[in-house]
């Protein structure tokens, strides 16, 4: 039986039937077992699971389930080999500078994915993005973001010399004052949830989003959402 989850361990899983759904669909060669509680078994998701994957990698087992998964009345964990792909460099990408919370990795991939997003630089140290309990904050959509870590933001650069947005709260750009940008690939780059983005990270691209004076700042995964919805729908590309 598979073993709780450690870092660095080479693999990971999910918990419940649509992340797992997810992994089958889109990353299904790095299933490594599916584990599925006793009564689950008839259930219309295991139909769907037993249509997807090979009945060998199907284990009926309560007490893996049980020992895998956090909460208890998940039923089923989907255990999958971790790999760290690589961004690519035509596309826009969000860039997290030292997030430190797996949740919000996790549900900052979960937005990507809802506005169009597909590719995502963690620039470390970080929260661990593989950990279960950010795949299971990004609801299915860590099968479909790719994911690279970098050990600083010019390494990052270096590899993607996109032009970059980071969002702020020293200074006087709003984001609703931005109507236009070059048509190129982009990143917009996210500093960490207690300490924002450090200084020299700062350019002439640096963007606030407008909050009224009753909250200090926004969440990283709201900021982060509303910073993207703008990009994909309302910015134009000129």
């Amino acid at each position: 039986m598979t073993n709780q989850y450690k870092k660095g361990c080479g693999y990971s899983y999910t918990e419940g039937f649509f992340p797992t759904i997810c992994l089958l669909e889109h990353q299904k060669d790095e299933v490594e077992r599916i584990y599925v509680s006793e009564e689950a078994v008839e259930t219309e998701g295991y139909k769907k699971i037993e249509s997807l994957v090979p009945k060998d990698l199907i284990v009926v087992s309560s007490k893996a389930v049980s020992k895998l998964g956090e909460k208890g009345n998940d039923h089923v964990i989907g255990v999958f080999k971790t790999h760290e792909d690589e961004l690519l460099p035509s596309t826009d990408h969000v860039v997290m500078v030292n997030p430190q919370d797996m949740g919000n990795v996790g549900n900052a991939m979960r937005t990507m994915l809802a506005f169009g997003f597909k590719d995502l630089a963690l620039i470390t140290p970080c929260a661990d993005w593989l950990n279960p309990k950010a795949v299971r904050a990004s609801m299915g959509a860590f099968f479909s973001v790719r994911k690279q870590a970098f050990p600083s933001f010019e390494a990052y650069l270096k590899a993607y010399p996109h032009d970059y947005y980071p969002f702020v709260l020293q200074t006087d750009n709003v984001l609703s004052s931005v109507n236009q940008i070059p048509n190129k690939p982009i990143a917009l780059v996210f500093g960490n949830e207690a300490s924002g983005l450090p200084r020299d990270l700062f350019n002439e691209n640096s963007i606030r989003i407008e909050e009224s004076d009753e909250v200090d700042s926004l969440n990283l995964t709201t900021a982060i959402a509303v910073a993207l919805h703008d990009f994909r729908y309302r910015i134009k590309r000129i």
